[in-house]
């Protein structure tokens, strides 16, 4: 039994003394930019201006436009998807810090406006994409009380 037992220590030892086995992993690759640029900045304020109350009773308060340009290689595809940072009413009118206002997002004759929620896509072409967000301040029932309101409306936009 000790035979056995110094025969397995020496084996044990022997094995722990050999030397590790090396490997080299060589990595290499190429860094592109991205498919597209676009031509605003990651956070935007949008100025809406005054708007009378007597507008949300009739329903004539103006749109304001919000261009978003986008400079892509030919046929990148763009995909944008758009939430409501206050929650939303509906998938077409987030809130504002304002109780009984809210901003709808709409569309132009038969162009609808974007959805709350939902992921739309363009392909782009050889000039620059350009969407346009278009917003309007809405009565949400009762006629809200006068004063400043603000709203924050979250972009998630992704380039293939």
């Amino acid at each position: 039994m000790n035979k056995l037992l110094w025969m397995l220590l020496a084996v044990a030892g022997s094995a722990l003394a050999q030397p590790a086995d090396t490997a080299q992993v060589h990595v290499n690759g190429t860094l592109v930019t991205p498919p597209c640029r676009p031509g605003f900045a990651t956070s935007l304020e949008v100025k809406l201006g005054e708007v009378n109350v007597r507008q949300l009773l009739d329903d004539s308060a103006s749109v304001t436009e919000v261009p978003l340009t986008f400079a892509c290689r030919a046929n990148s595809r763009v995909s944008l998807s758009l939430s409501a940072g206050l929650g939303g009413v509906d998938r077409q009118t987030l809130r504002t810090s304002r109780e009984g206002l809210g901003l709808r997002l709409v569309g132009v004759g038969t162009q609808p406006g974007f959805t709350l929620g939902e992921t739309s896509n363009w392909i782009a072409g050889s000039e620059p994409l350009v969407l346009t967000l278009r917003v309007k301040p809405v009565s949400l029932g009762a006629l809200p009380d006068a004063g400043s309101f603000s709203a924050t409306l979250l972009m998630q936009i992704l380039y293939l």
